[in-house]
């Protein structure tokens, strides 16, 4: 079946799924829009200071410097989405890989690794986060190698279980006393049993890695200027609150619309396996 089959065919029968792409796909668009239409995100305009909604120029209005917010929302979803993707690969492919080693070979390998696993899960995230932003400046990357530390543990955790099952099922034993060598088993059959599942976890993940990389931007210790993270925007407005509610609300419903989308997709994908599951089950 082609990519573009596969495609339709997850969309055609799967309303939630439509919805969270159909929100995902406004986000970008919104985010490509700042590059072509939008002014700098930076640029002042101190006679239009807190211009409310709809004023010329200025749809989502401006902040007490005259800089316009939807222009800063803009380029707030493209760190956002940045982020989350980078942080998403990198997690899945680390946890995929010690889920993959641990489930398979069992015995001292496994202890190790999801000891490993255990002791990471025993540190809260955000004491790891106040610990590295004392030692290091944080910046996109590092902050994308922090949330990643962090996210790639349930990938292990999952992986594993689900190949604990499927090393014994006969297509896995056949292959190995068909000679088969252990990396053709971990990529050729056990990779593709596990993928389905990692890609659900995925999706749903990424909503998590949007509040993560937000919030800590909310409390300085994410995304700085000259970049701009929506929870940074928030950040700046909420001193204006009163004054200029624009300059929080609607960064703020950007995120949840981010983070929404995500959600709307890992269900809808989650819903679509369980589907295919009981059909060939039947």
């Amino acid at each position: 079946m082609s990519v573009r089959a596969s495609l339709r065919r997850l969309l055609r029968g799967q309303a939630t799924l439509r919805l969270g792409v159909l929100i995902l796909l406004a986000m970008v668009a919104l985010g490509a829009l700042g590059t072509v239409v939008l002014p700098d995100a930076e640029q002042q305009d101190l006679a239009s200071a807190f211009a409310a909604p709809g004023s010329e120029g200025h749809p989502l209005g401006t902040d007490q410097l005259g800089r316009d917010v939807l222009a800063w929302i803009s380029d707030g979803i493209w760190v956002a989405l940045a982020v989350s993707l980078s942080v998403v690969a990198l997690s899945s492919v680390v946890g995929i890989a010690v889920g993959l080693c641990a489930g398979y070979f069992g015995g001292l390998p496994d202890a190790l690794l999801m000891r490993l696993v255990d002791l990471s899960l025993a540190v809260p995230p955000l004491l790891l986060f106040l610990a590295a932003a004392a030692v290091v400046r944080t910046s996109m990357p590092s902050l994308i190698l922090l949330i990643s530390a962090v996210m790639w543990l349930p990938y292990a955790r999952l992986v594993r279980g689900v190949v604990l099952v499927q090393r014994e099922q006969g297509y896995v034993i056949t292959a190995r006393l068909a000679g088969a060598s252990r990396t053709r088993i971990l990529l050729g059959h056990l990779l593709p049993a596990v993928s389905t599942v990692a890609l659900v976890l995925a999706s749903l993940q990424a909503g998590y890695v949007l509040l993560w990389e937000s919030g800590l931007s909310f409390l300085g210790l994410g995304i700085r200027p000259p970049q701009h993270s929506l929870g940074y925007i928030i950040a700046q407005g909420r001193a204006t609150l009163e004054q200029a509610w624009w300059v929080v609300v609607f960064p703020g419903v950007a995120l949840a619309l981010l983070v929404l989308a995500c959600n709307l997709i890992g269900d809808g994908l989650r819903d679509v396996i369980q589907q295919d599951v009981e059909v060939a089950e039947r």
